[in-house]
């Protein structure tokens, strides 16, 4: 395609069209109480804080259990298949069955915790919105 050919567009965040686009020098006008300054020292003072926070407490390792718990999983399903890939040998009807049965337990432990964790994060959103 010609690049000669494309129309500019208009830009209404910016105000900006086909022939100012090119312009970076452009000012943009930001609302009251507007401070890169401040917002990014608060945003640097933010990683630094998280930077130096000792190990996760109980709550957070609670709450990263069942993930790990399905990490760990999907590595053991990893490394049967792959064990049964290099033995050379074709799979077994058991052994299919096998892996198959594993991969579904796996798929069903995955959707429960995914299904755990929406509904947990709908809650806390409906909490947050009534105390609002």
């Amino acid at each position: 395609m010609d690049p000669t050919l494309l129309t500019p567009l208009t830009d209404p965040a910016f105000g900006a069209t086909g022939a100012d686009a090119g312009n970076v020098s452009q000012t943009i006008q930001a609302g009251y109480g507007a401070n890169i300054g401040s917002d990014t020292a608060a945003f640097a003072g933010s990683l630094e804080r998280a930077e130096q926070a000792d190990a996760p407490g109980s709550v957070a390792k609670a709450m990263f259990e069942p993930l790990d718990r399905i990490d760990n999983e999907a590595i053991s399903l990893v490394e049967y298949a792959q064990s049964a890939l290099e033995s050379g040998n074709e799979l077994t009807p058991s052994e299919i069955v096998m892996l198959t049965a594993r991969s579904q337990e796996f798929m069903f432990h995955a959707q429960l915790t995914a299904n755990v964790a929406n509904r947990t994060a709908d809650g806390m959103q409906q909490l947050f919105r009534q105390q609002s």
